[in-house]
């Protein structure tokens, strides 16, 4: 693992601690999970998209903008021959303070670790009855504040499951415990809409675009559990890939790999 921060001269510096920061004390922004893989980060406009209107949700108010391709350059001229990184690029409020905060501006902290790929199926997943995901102006946010997602997932190991499903408060279908949730039955394609509290992901993005210039049929809505026991496939999708779900309580379903979704997300 490498970590980087942001300077004041406006280079990413190496360190081997991370000074106190509203971060680590509130949980005050928002980060980006990215793949670099052959001299770039994979859709990296969407990334800077999606990292655009995080600040603009959190009112952070950076002097100088977050630049990605700054992080890409860093990446590109690292030392040794990896040319394959999972990027934790973090974008917090600056400054100290209490809940009210002191400054108006951001800072950045970088970690670069091994990529992995997402496992090709899941074998069972379930619905997570203890935690909700809740309605928030920053829902589809990659916000700092993840706890829903961690104590969903420490209960999936508890459970020794594979996949958790959430749901929101009105008890439709948001997301999975890391992942954004697609369904196929009789070949129309169903997904949950951020009207639904999901994060609003870079492959999630990546599989409608691919599924609309195929004419594929996907239905973006509010959908309930029965819904999905429903389907004849199920799939969840993150920045590293598919994985195909084999058993939903009790219910089995087809992971036969859907090509033209897969191929989104192939390294080179």
């Amino acid at each position: 693992m490498r970590q980087f921060i942001l300077n004041p001269n406006g280079v990413y510096e190496h360190i081997d601690t991370i000074p106190a920061n509203r971060a680590f004390l509130f949980g005050d922004g928002i980060f980006e999970t990215m793949v670099y893989s052959e001299g770039e980060i994979r859709f990296w406009k969407d990334h800077f998209e999606r990292l655009s209107a995080g600040i603009e949700c959190l009112k952070i108010q950076p002097f100088t903008y977050p630049n990605i391709h700054l992080v890409n350059d860093l990446v590109k001229n690292l030392p040794g021959d990896q040319s394959t990184y999972r990027i934790r690029w973090n974008i917090y409020r600056s400054g100290i303070g209490k809940y009210s905060p002191t400054e108006k501006g951001h800072a950045e902290w970088l970690m670069l670790t091994d990529f992995q790929p997402a496992p090709k199926v899941k074998k069972e997943a379930y619905f997570c009855a203890s935690i909700k995901i809740p309605p928030s102006p920053w829902a589809n946010c990659k916000t700092l504040n993840a706890l829903p997602y961690v104590m969903a997932n420490q209960e999936r190991m508890d459970r020794q499951m594979d996949e958790v499903i959430l749901l929101d408060l009105n008890g439709c279908i948001s997301e999975a415990g890391s992942s954004n949730l697609f369904w196929v039955k009789n070949g129309i394609f169903f997904t949950p809409s951020l009207e639904n509290y999901c994060i609003a992901g870079v492959g999630r993005k990546q599989i409608l675009q691919k599924l609309k210039e195929t004419g594929k049929d996907c239905q973006v809505g509010s959908f309930h559990p029965k819904d999905l026991l429903n389907a004849d496939q199920v799939f969840v999708s993150n920045i590293a890939g598919i994985s195909y779900i084999e058993k939903i309580e009790g219910r089995q379903y087809d992971c036969q790999p859907i090509d033209e979704i897969d191929s989104i997300f192939e390294m080179p």
